[in-house]
């Protein structure tokens, strides 16, 4: 289901790329918006405001093309986060695009890593997928060392390390004054501490991520070189997730768990970044 609007569904204008998404109870009413015709010139564009309530009405009205639509558009006038992407998701699956679901659910547990709904619908849509092939995991050392960093978003890493960072200064400028007190003391070891915690998450996040593609059609072709007339040198199916190698204009280049490689057209797959 849709995560429905707030009263004051406005409020998503100013919430910029990662705030969440207010929503309505399920008992009440969508509230009906209606285009702004201007005096002269063509029709103004939607407000992504209008765009998220409208994609929530025809979500709820079983339009899951309109709701794709509409959210797509959405996304065109800069607004990202994973409410978003998780509504996205939800419209794509219901509307049978097993790929685009995945790749949406995907971004949206970048910016939202510890929704329960987005980690559910992923898993899900996921065991539709034909091809039994893991997806794309960090290393198991690195998931142990940085537990941390795989629960929060990259966002979320960057002001927890700038807050650490202003109360070790401050911390430290206390003791000047007091350098005896041991409770100033502490606090800046344990401060110092969190400090390299966040930063290993900042190198990590630079060093370790790298890029997802999603198959889209039913099945595709994966060649031995970026070329239709290459060898085909085997086939996967929509919804498989597969790690990118290398990327040029019209072909990208992954890798299967078990190192296999092949090319295909970028047209048949989506990145998530």
């Amino acid at each position: 289901m849709t995560r429905p609007a707030l009263r004051r569904v406005t409020m998503l204008v100013l919430s910029g790329a990662m705030a969440a998404v207010p929503v309505l109870s399920q008992d009440e009413e969508l509230p009906v918006v209606t285009e702004a015709q201007p005096a002269d010139g063509p029709p103004a564009a939607p407000e992504p405001a209008e765009l998220w309530v409208n994609g929530n009405a025809a979500y709820e009205a079983g339009d899951f093309g309109r709701a794709v639509a509409l959210y797509r558009a959405m996304r065109e006038t800069g607004i990202d986060n994973g409410h978003l992407h998780y509504n996205l998701g939800n419209a794509y699956l219901r509307a049978g695009e097993l790929g685009r679901s995945i790749a949406s659910y995907r971004r949206a547990l970048e910016l939202l890593p510890r929704d329960e709904d987005a980690s559910a619908n992923l898993t899900f849509a996921r065991r539709s997928a034909r091809d039994e092939i893991a997806p794309p995991e960090p290393p198991v050392l690195l998931r142990t060392v940085l537990f941390w960093h795989f629960s929060l978003a990259p966002v979320e890493v960057l002001r927890s390390a700038v807050l650490v960072g202003l109360g070790f200064w401050i911390v430290l400028a206390f003791r000047l004054y007091r350098p005896a007190s041991e409770v100033l003391r502490w606090t800046a070891v344990c401060l110092l501490v969190a400090g390299l915690a966040l930063a290993g998450s900042l190198v990590a996040h630079a060093a370790f991520s790298s890029p997802v593609a999603v198959v889209l059609p039913q099945e595709i072709d994966l060649h031995a070189a970026a070329g239709e007339g290459s060898v085909v040198r085997f086939q996967l199916h929509a919804g498989t997730e597969v790690r990118v190698i290398e990327q040029r204009p019209e072909w990208i280049r992954i890798e299967l768990p078990d190192g296999e490689r092949g090319w295909s057209m970028r047209e048949y797959l989506e990145i998530v970044e």
